[in-house]
């Protein structure tokens, strides 16, 4: 601790230095035994200057305090430290299908609307199909007649009375026909569009009255449980990119956090920005009805983990060039260590160099010189 009686003391000693001969003019022996006589009374200055400063403080605890700098601090202990890399990636159903009709034909009626959800093979919608229907009423009715006469026609000849000609001729005409109302039956079905899977109706693209077409959207369906998350990863961080890796997804726009892991990574990386996409498919099912595709999703993995590690405050860490350093608290002096950081995370930093219990200065660290008197507080 600085005092007004260190410059007493100085003076003193420089007093009894002038009032001896210069030094030039001793031998090597007198300067050395007059160097160790004023070391000696230095030394007994000194230690009357600490018992007056100790006996002043007894009775004025304030006393010397506003030349201390008052500072903000934190007790160095080990704990779990693990450094992160966030990267945007975005949600994903992988289950979402655009329904197109089969024939080009006008829809007549559309049975459901946006929202709604719907089983497998529930019927979403008509075309005019008018003109199959009457085709297939003629077709059945010269079907009845073709099975008549194929009837007879085989009786006759199994009883030997009838030509095979004509009993050939019969059956030929009859599975003609049947194959024909298959047809008719199975464009039929066609002008219908149904669900290939039980689904969500996210999007009615179609009107009564339009023209369906094949390629031409007509509805959009979403299986509401299949939702993942994808993410493209630098090939930089290959090493945990990796399948059963963990992850921290969260969900800005819906205030949502979830744990779970990576599923599976492409083989290929994209030459165009040099990424694999990982795909991270556990997520809570409370959350699922609330997903939609294409939102915003950040992933946090973990690049090191640290069981054990001193962390300090970013701040704490001062640099000289490239040098690391803190400022650790010894009987009330600010004392200058070296640390190396090791990783980095938020606004915190895992450092070796420093030993556990260790008062690390956090506050008006950068204003701090070596040896300088501080006040460690709760600022």
């Amino acid at each position: 601790m600085k005092s007004p009686y260190v410059a007493l003391a100085v003076s003193l000693v420089l007093l009894s230095c002038s009032s001896h001969s210069k030094p030039e003019s001793l031998s090597l022996e007198e300067k050395k035994r007059r160097l160790e006589k004023l070391r000696q009374e230095a030394l007994n200055l000194q230690s009357q200057i600490q018992e007056l400063e100790q006996a002043i403080q007894a009775e004025d605890s304030t006393y010397g305090q506003s030349k201390k700098v008052a500072v903000g601090y934190t007790v160095v202990k080990p704990r779990a430290f693990a450094s992160y890399i966030e990267l945007q990636g975005n949600i994903d159903n992988r289950q979402t299908v655009t329904l197109t009709a089969k024939i080009p034909a006008p829809i007549t009626r559309i049975y459901v609307q946006e929202g709604q959800f719907v089983a497998a093979g529930q019927l979403l919608a008509e075309q005019d199909a008018e003109v199959l229907r009457k085709n297939l009423a003629e077709v059945m009715t010269r079907l009845e007649l073709a099975r008549t006469l194929y009837e007879k026609q085989k009786k006759l000849y199994e009883e030997g009375i009838g030509a095979e000609v004509q009993y050939l001729t019969a059956k030929n005409n009859k599975e003609a026909l049947e194959a024909t109302v298959a047809t008719l039956q199975e464009q039929l079905r066609n002008a219908q569009i149904r669900a290939p899977f039980a689904g969500r109706v996210d999007a009615v693209l179609i009107r009564v009255g339009e023209l369906a077409s094949p390629g031409l959207p007509a509805f959009r369906l979403i299986q509401p449980t299949q939702w993942e998350v994808k993410v493209d990863i630098p090939e930089a961080y290959l090493r945990i990119a990796q399948p059963g890796q963990p992850v921290e997804v969260h969900i800005p726009d819906l205030g949502l956090s979830f744990l779970s892991r990576i599923a599976t990574v492409t083989q290929n990386i994209n030459p165009l920005n040099r990424t694999v996409t990982a795909i991270v498919r556990e997520i809570p099912s409370a959350y699922q009805a609330q997903l939609h595709p294409n939102l915003i999703a950040y992933v946090r993995i973990a690049q090191t983990t640290f069981p054990q590690a001193l962390v300090v405050p970013i701040e704490a860490v001062q640099f000289q060039d490239t040098a690391a350093y803190v400022y650790v608290v010894q009987g009330g002096l600010a004392r200058r260590k070296a640390v190396q950081v090791v990783a980095t995370q938020g606004g915190e930093v895992a450092v070796t160099g420093l030993s556990v219990g260790d008062t690390v200065v956090t506050v008006g660290a950068s204003t701090l010189a070596d040896g300088q008197p501080v006040l460690p507080r709760t600022l």
